[in-house]
């Protein structure tokens, strides 16, 4: 009897790891395949096959239920006339570029995301020049992870992104960014080694050799499980509610008294950028709000949050 029991234990690890092997290697083919495509063909070709997927209703329930959230959410804040969000579209179109920009290395989207860049950099490089620091604060459109790869390509040429929580997993999607100087820290995390990477991070950027990214319009809903208090966040008005805003961005400017820089991804045609006037530390609570609110307002169907059931009215 014993003997059957190591016999079948022994023959699970071997299925298993065979079973292992074959995934291993099902992702590398998918993954070569990901770069052949898009390095050959034009990126917007994978669009039709969203368009199929949801034609034929191969979305999945979860995703459709999203959709749902999101349109209702939107009909609150822009009222019914607005127009639809698509919202299963755009987090499709989201995927297809992420991928096009990172394993795919398209020349296509390297080039709209350069042009993005340079845009931006007109704006932050004589920041630096006059002494200022700089932070960067892309809102969730389009792809968060595009616009983290144009913040990393202007000057000085390096930047950290500060998220809610989990950094490693970010480490592990910029690994696969093929060389983008883009580097994540959690501000909430109890890893001291990940802390000290932010220290880091804060004094290369008050000598301007790096910029500070933060994402300004995340929602209470992704960090309800950290650390985070009253006093993380600002109590303001979006969209004639009362409402609540992290204010991590503004406590970070006012340590390394830097400009920051409101800016977000749209697409027309190809993957486009809208940059707001730089903002002083002391004018943030003030203006953030209102840059938020402006922004979604001008390009609703390009926002990724709409989803999230509570957005900024979560009640206390």
């Amino acid at each position: 009897m014993r003997f059957f029991a190591v016999w079948l234990y022994l023959s699970w690890k071997n299925f298993t790891g065979k079973l292992a092997e074959q995934v291993g290697k099902s992702r590398e083919w998918h993954g070569k395949t990901a770069r052949f495509l898009f390095r050959h063909l034009d990126y917007r070709a994978g669009f039709l096959l969203a368009h199929i997927s949801r034609g034929l209703r191969l979305t999945g329930r979860r995703r459709r239920n999203l959709a749902l959230v999101a349109e209702e959410n939107k009909r609150c804040l822009l009222g019914p006339d607005a127009a639809p969000l698509r919202h299963t579209w755009v987090s499709q179109r989201r995927q297809l570029l992420d991928l096009a920009a990172t394993y795919g290395q398209s020349a296509q989207i390297q080039s709209e995301l350069k042009q993005c860049a340079d845009q931006l950099n007109q704006i932050v490089e004589p920041l630096h020049q006059n002494g200022s620091p700089v932070i960067l604060a892309p809102m969730h459109m389009v792809s968060d992870i595009l616009a983290g790869i144009v913040g990393s390509m202007v000057y000085p040429g390096k930047a950290t992104v500060v998220v809610s929580s989990s950094a490693e997993i970010y480490q592990e999607q910029d690994r696969a960014m093929g060389g983008v100087n883009l580097t994540y820290c959690s501000i909430h995390s109890d890893n001291r080694m990940i802390a000290g990477n932010l220290m880091d991070s804060i004094m290369e950027a008050a000598d301007h050799q790096r910029n500070i990214m933060i994402f300004p319009d995340i929602t209470p809903d992704y960090t309800l499980d950290t650390n985070e208090t009253r006093a993380g966040k600002l109590n303001c008005t979006l969209f004639n509610r009362p409402a609540h805003l992290h204010s991590g961005i503004i406590r970070l400017a006012r340590v390394l008294s830097a400009q920051v820089v409101f800016y977000n991804l749209y697409y027309d045609k190809g993957i486009k950028i809208h940059i707001e006037p730089p903002v002083a530390a002391r004018e943030l609570k003030k203006k953030m709000p209102v840059i938020i609110e402006e922004s979604i307002t001008r390009h609703p169907a390009d926002w990724l949050l709409w989803h999230a059931h509570s957005l900024y009215f979560i009640n206390e």
